[in-house]
């Protein structure tokens, strides 16, 4: 094995309920080559198995080990904390079946779990949480994002929820998504390759590119799903590689 890559999935491997143009050609010949790879993502509206679901319906030749998503690394975060009583608050009502070691409540929780609840961002469940903080649960986050690409538009993601509930709680949150240097090296545990010989294919120049190269990987940011030229321009985070869409990483690895 002399190389391997982590996608993104939303705005680089789909884009609402489409395939990015090339994504499944990308993937097949990776699959082809023998070149090992595994989607990484912030997502907190699915659990591991649906978002499996929604990649093979459309028409991905992935498995589960395939997909990395944050929850699980928000429970080992738990574990390591001793917490044992936890309010969740996630879209996905079936991603209760990954926390069943955990007490699920609302009343004193030792640490509240934030995903991205969209419209369900409500005054009535953050000033719910807001009570939690003040009564001594951490604040988890999931993830951090601003923003992300819905199919429709940019979109309102968890992140600035998270900082409103920093701010009035007067408590710093828990990042446990990307860009945490920890998660990228959760999905990668079991590649016997250094980092440097791995690709981390994104459109988010934060959470991406930014925890790629604190890693060490080599980041290649994608012109697809969030990317804005002007985000590029005044960041001083910088990509190793920019590419048109996902299409292009044959190219960009020689295979064929």
């Amino acid at each position: 094995m002399k190389t391997a890559v982590l996608f993104d999935l939303d705005g680089v491997i789909y884009q609402g309920s489409q395939l990015i143009p090339g994504a499944l050609d990308t993937i097949s010949l990776l699959q082809k080559q023998g070149i090992p790879f595994r989607f990484i993502t912030n997502t907190t509206r699915m659990t591991q198995q649906n978002l499996l679901k929604k990649l093979v319906d459309m028409g991905l030749p992935v498995q589960l080990d395939q997909v990395f998503a944050v929850p699980h690394a928000a429970i080992a975060y738990c574990r390591s904390k001793t917490y044992t009583r936890i309010r969740l608050v996630v879209p996905d009502r079936e991603m209760e079946d990954d926390f069943t070691e955990f007490t699920l409540t609302k009343e004193n929780p030792e640490a509240v779990i934030l995903g991205d609840m969209g419209a369900g961002f409500t005054f009535e469940l953050l000033n719910e949480i807001f009570q939690n903080l003040l009564g001594g649960a951490e604040l988890i986050a999931l993830h951090k994002n601003k923003y992300w690409h819905s199919g429709s538009g940019l979109t309102l993601d968890v992140g600035p929820f998270v900082s409103a509930l920093e701010f009035a709680s007067e408590k710093k949150a828990a990042i446990i998504g990307k860009p945490s240097p920890h998660l990228f090296r959760l999905a990668v545990q079991n590649w016997s390759l250094p980092p440097e010989e791995m690709y981390m294919v994104g459109d988010d120049l934060d959470g991406d590119i930014g925890g790629a190269n604190s890693v060490g990987m080599k980041s290649v940011l994608v012109k697809t799903g969030k990317f804005r030229q002007e985000t590029v321009d005044c960041s001083k985070i910088v990509p190793r590689y920019i590419i048109s869409s996902v299409a292009e990483l044959p190219d960009l690895l020689h295979i064929r």
